[in-house]
C-alpha cells in the first residue's frame, strides 16, 4: 500500500492474508497478535480507520498493544 496512509482494518486484513503462508508456529503467533489489535478495537482504543501512525501513538499512551487489548 505504497503512497497511502495503513490504515488498522488494513494492516489487520493484511496480516489475515499472509498467515495462510506460514508454518503452524508462525500462524499460531500471528493468531495471537491479530487478536490483541481486534481486542484493541474492540476496547475502543484504536479505530479500524485510525492510520497506523495515530494508532500506534494511542497504544504507546496506554502502555502497548496487551494494555490496550485489556490485558
Amino acid at each position: 500500500m505504497t503512497g497511502k496512509a495503513r490504515t488498522v482494518g488494513d494492516y489487520i486484513d493484511e496480516l489475515e492474508q499472509s498467515k495462510k503462508e506460514k508454518p503452524d508456529q508462525v500462524r499460531e503467533a500471528l493468531d495471537i497478535y491479530l487478536d490483541l489489535w481486534k481486542k484493541a478495537v474492540e476496547n475502543g482504543v484504536v479505530g479500524p480507520s485510525d492510520s497506523m501512525a495515530v494508532a500506534l501513538t494511542k497504544i504507546d499512551d496506554r502502555g502497548g498493544l496487551y494494555e490496550s487489548a485489556g490485558g
